[in-house]
């Protein structure tokens, strides 16, 4: 036993919240502290820190391998209030989101440098390329000029250009060219306010275009297609966690029952995405290794795994009936598509809320 626990150095009162206590107690009913008044050693330090991450270690390992071996009974158990064998569902789940895509922006990196050799196989091409395409140009004519009108008049704008809402009435990207043009206007005429700043370039001074004008000041460059993908990108753990009470409302619905309330619902769905999540991990880093072993697992996994894993979830949890639980699963398969739309619309709508 650690001489900090020891009674001899027990208080009458806990110094974290300072509630009285028996000399008896060996950890404060208030807050859960170590009833000790033992000065803290370079020892007692490091035991305390090892025993908690050991704590911790050990709910991660019994969560993860619940989820692969026991499917919905890390939620059943979680709800019962088993719940110092296991890790907290949400704060696991947002965990293992991280991972999810750091590993998939890991694997982007190694694509991505494959791509630049492929750009440089393209490059020494180029002109064996350009000599076909000239006989191509040759054998067109007349609809080859025809065709070159036609493009140069599809880009005649420029992002680091300015126009006004007259000037980009009849061109489709108006909306890119309208970004990038309260942005240049911004860039040059700083001191003029949103409300100003629309009137000079005709466009309406309402709420949508107030709100567009305040957002492109927080862009760095006028690549704002790629700009806005890296930004969902990084807050997409996130915007998931905060979308999945959403989806939950799917469950508790085709599952509604007086016996459990919506947050049990709640821990069951972040249980369930957890498990496709790891599995996502998996396939990630197989890629890294073997692009046709990961395609295989895929293709394993979604057709025959998950659903089958999301089938012994359902009838583990709910505990209902093989039929019942059979009839209930496909009902959500049904709900999934409109419930995944408006999931995706709530991220889009928050993401462009706080950009």
């Amino acid at each position: 036993m650690s001489k900090r626990k020891s009674r001899q150095y027990r208080g009458k009162s806990c110094l974290n919240c300072e509630t009285a206590l028996d000399i008896s107690e060996k950890y404060c009913h208030q807050c859960g502290q170590l009833n000790s008044t033992k000065k803290l050693t370079i020892k007692d330090f490091f035991e305390e820190f090892l025993s908690n991450f050991y704590a911790y270690d050990s709910r991660l390992r019994n969560s993860i391998v619940s989820l692969f071996t026991k499917p919905g009974n890390l939620a059943k158990e979680f709800n019962e209030g088993k719940r110092q064998k296991y890790a907290n569902p949400f704060r696991l789940f947002l965990s293992v989101s991280i991972v999810l895509f750091i590993v998939i922006n890991f694997n982007n990196s190694k694509e991505d440098a494959l791509q630049g050799w492929d750009d440089q196989k393209f490059e020494e091409n180029t002109v064996t390329e350009k000599q076909t395409d000239s006989l191509k140009y040759d054998l067109l004519g007349t609809d080859l000029n025809l065709n070159i009108t036609s493009k140069k008049h599809q880009i005649k704008f420029h992002k680091d250009s300015i126009y006004t809402k007259k000037q980009l009435e009849n061109d489709k990207s108006h909306i890119e060219y309208t970004i990038t043009s309260f942005r240049n206007f911004h860039l040059k005429y700083p001191e003029k306010s949103t409300e100003k700043s629309l009137i000079e370039l005709g466009f309406e001074n309402d709420f949508y275009n107030r709100f567009l004008f305040d957002k492109t000041k927080f862009f760095k460059s006028n690549e704002i297609g790629s700009e806005v993908l890296d930004y969902f990108f990084q807050k997409l753990p996130l915007l998931i966690f905060v979308s999945l009470p959403i989806l939950t409302l799917m469950f508790w619905l085709v599952f509604y029952s007086k016996s459990k309330n919506y947050t049990e619902h709640l821990v069951f769905t972040y249980t369930f995405y957890t498990f496709l999540f790891l599995g996502l991990i998996v396939f990630n880093l197989t890629d890294y290794i073997s692009s046709r072993s990961a395609r295989f697992l895929q293709t394993i996994s979604f057709s025959i795994l998950f659903p089958f894993y999301l089938y012994k979830s359902l009838r583990n949890f709910y505990q209902n009936s093989r039929w019942k639980t059979i009839f209930k699963f496909v009902l959500l398969n049904i709900l999934f598509i409109p419930f995944a739309i408006f999931c995706l619309l709530f991220i889009l709508f928050l993401g462009m809320l706080f950009f």
